[in-house]
């Protein structure tokens, strides 16, 4: 950094603005106006690369690099329009039918939810104490392993709804167009650099984000079995 240059234009060059500036004029003209094509067809060849991965049986960690590349370019995407975005761009006039027809939505659904969990625990808590044989040392070990082994299978849920629920946000804010008109995304989104705004909102589609996110999180998720698979053995 130059002595001379001032702080706010030294911090300004590393936002994302200031990344955007100076790639601006690099992006060629085709990828710019077919993002959303680009992204798909990016995906395609590195899950295309799947197939002599899986032929030559290449190492899982090559699975997993394969699987973030093809994700890469939408997820980076995404994360830079909602992170530039104020929640409050969501926000939408509501209905009264709307208003209360979610809450009593919401309310059946936690209360099925509640009463699946109580079967489910006192059937479990059954299950750990005839397995242990009434000894509580050996109720809580059994208890504590099948808490770990159950944590990726929640962790892993709750990642799914986060991607469908950012999928929805994406809709909310950009639509499901290729190439917007009009979108709900601040229109100071990298307003210094145009071309680039339309390239990451091309990218930050929901259909493709969503697919290959899910795509990702099923690779990653076989690939965990099988390698839990293969210890036990």
């Amino acid at each position: 950094m130059d002595a001379k240059e001032p702080v706010e234009q030294a911090i300004a060059r590393y936002t994302v603005g200031g990344f955007a500036s100076r790639y601006e004029e690099r992006h060629p003209n085709w990828l710019v106006d077919h993002a959303l094509t680009a992204g798909w067809l990016w995906a395609a060849v590195w899950i295309l690369l799947l197939v002599p991965a899986d032929h030559f049986n290449w190492h899982h960690w090559i699975w997993f690099v394969i699987a973030i590349f093809a994700v890469l370019p939408t997820f980076g995407a995404t994360v830079t329009v909602l992170s530039q975005t104020p929640h409050s761009h969501l926000r939408r006039s509501e209905s009264v039918l709307g208003h209360f027809f979610s809450r009593f939505a919401g309310w059946v659904f936690a209360f099925l939810a509640w009463t699946i969990s109580v079967v489910l625990s006192a059937t479990i808590a059954s299950q750990l104490q005839a397995e242990g044989k009434n000894n509580e040392l050996t109720t809580l070990g059994l208890g504590l392993s099948l808490l770990v082994a159950s944590a990726p299978v929640v962790i892993v849920f709750l990642w799914v709804v986060l991607l469908v629920r950012y999928s929805w946000f994406l809709s909310r804010l950009r639509g499901w167009r290729a190439r917007p008109a009009h979108t709900r995304i601040p229109k100071a989104f990298l307003a210094e650099a145009p071309r680039t705004s339309r390239l990451i909102v091309g990218l930050a589609h929901p259909g493709l984000f969503l697919a290959t996110c899910l795509f990702a999180t099923v690779i990653g998720g076989l690939l965990y079995v099988d390698d839990v698979t293969i210890n036990i053995i």
